[in-house]
């Protein structure tokens, strides 16, 4: 079965995306890959002569919802061309849909959704990947320019103000991955590569987590941060001690996307090979309502920290047990604990803190749990 792959890669102004997207288009199609780029919407109408600034400028909300529909007329026809395929594909989005979000209000951006019918966390997840380019104004300032794009007019601190906006546009997915400026800009491309190939896997993708069990948190630290909230429901349908498969409901606003992840055991106990795919509402109910288990409920709230991107989970059973969770795209940078956060230790390698032995864990006394079964 051929596996189609849509990444977005975005990021602040003169960021890096042109010579990244090029350098993954060359690595993934000698791989055998079909790669697509679905250029930039906003720089194709600008160009045009559509523009939210200059001489007769059109509203700015007019202007997104412009972007909007061009973008995703755009991204449906390739991913329809994608799917025909009878090889494994990547469409790489230059920006995605949520890019949008970092220009206008949250409630302007929720009401074009809603003018559309569109269910943002569906949307959200239509995204398999979404790597994050850090603007060269924030860390690299001597190499921040706007001579290679015509359609780019900000001041360095314009730049990183709409780096942040777009950051925050797309916390809550899934796989969000943060490229910054700390090294030469060869490496930082190479780091870009490197994640897909992460991601991709061969055949899989390996996920590197670094989990900790949390003591306190000083919520007004928390309150601080720009944070999305996620309601988790998850279920497990079949477990063995070297691969599971999960079920997970993800809510945000009351809008809700599922997916069914498999994941395998590896030689070492931090890295794991995961699969991951979207499944229907009634598929997700079904396979809910021939469950014997209770689900494990918890809030997930997504923040970024020095550049890093973490996820806090708070349980809401077993009670009190709260986890926070990174992965770090540069694999010999130390994990730095927010300010506003005490752990109790770090987790990673403690089978106990596995969702499946979490879930075995509340499920334990049910004298009808077919995982406990399976299990012994």
């Amino acid at each position: 079965m051929y596996k189609h792959t849509k990444i977005a890669i975005t990021g602040g102004p003169c960021a890096g995306k042109t010579t990244a997207m090029q350098k993954i288009v060359q690595e993934f199609t000698e791989k055998g890959y079909k790669v697509f780029v679905v250029n930039e919407t906003a720089t194709d109408l600008i160009n045009g002569g559509i523009k939210p600034f200059g001489d007769a400028p059109i509203d700015i909300v007019e202007f997104q919802r412009c972007v909007l529909d061009m973008q995703l007329s755009k991204e449906a026809l390739y991913e329809k061309i994608a799917n025909g395929y009878n090889q494994d594909t990547i469409i790489l989005c230059d920006r995605g849909v949520f890019d949008n979000r970092a220009y206008i209000t949250n409630e302007q951006f929720k009401e074009l959704l809603k003018e559309r019918k569109l269910n943002e966390m569906e949307l959200m997840s239509s995204y398999d990947m979404v790597i994050h380019l850090v603007t060269a104004a924030d860390g690299a300032e001597d190499a921040y320019t706007t001579a290679n794009n015509s359609a780019r007019t900000e001041t360095p601190s314009q730049a990183r103000d709409a780096d942040r906006r777009t950051l925050n546009s797309w916390i809550g997915h899934k796989r969000l991955e943060i490229i910054t400026n700390e090294s030469t800009f060869d490496d930082k491309i190479h780091n870009v590569v490197k994640s897909i190939y992460e991601f991709l896997g061969k055949p899989y993708p390996i996920q590197k987590q670094h989990k900790f069990l949390v003591d306190k948190i000083n919520l007004a630290g928390l309150r601080d941060k720009h944070l999305v909230k996620l309601e988790l429901e998850q279920f497990f349908t079949d477990a063995s001690d070297t691969e599971n498969t999960m079920v997970r409901k993800t809510t945000k606003d009351g809008e809700s996307s599922y997916s069914r992840t498999v994941k395998k055991d590896t030689e070492v106990v931090s890295e794991r090979i995961t699969t991951s795919r979207r499944i229907s509402e009634r598929e997700y109910n079904e396979l809910l309502k021939c469950n014997l288990d209770h689900p494990i409920r918890k809030c997930r709230y997504c923040f970024t920290y020095q550049n890093q991107y973490y996820k806090l989970d708070v349980f809401e059973e077993p009670k009190g047990l709260a986890i926070l969770e990174t992965e770090l795209t540069n694999k010999s940078k130390e994990v730095v604990i927010p300010d506003f956060i005490s752990v109790k230790k770090d987790i990673t390698e403690d089978l106990d803190y596995r969702n499946i032995n979490l879930y075995r864990k509340v499920n334990g006394k049910r004298k009808n749990s077919s995982l406990v079964k399976k299990a012994k």
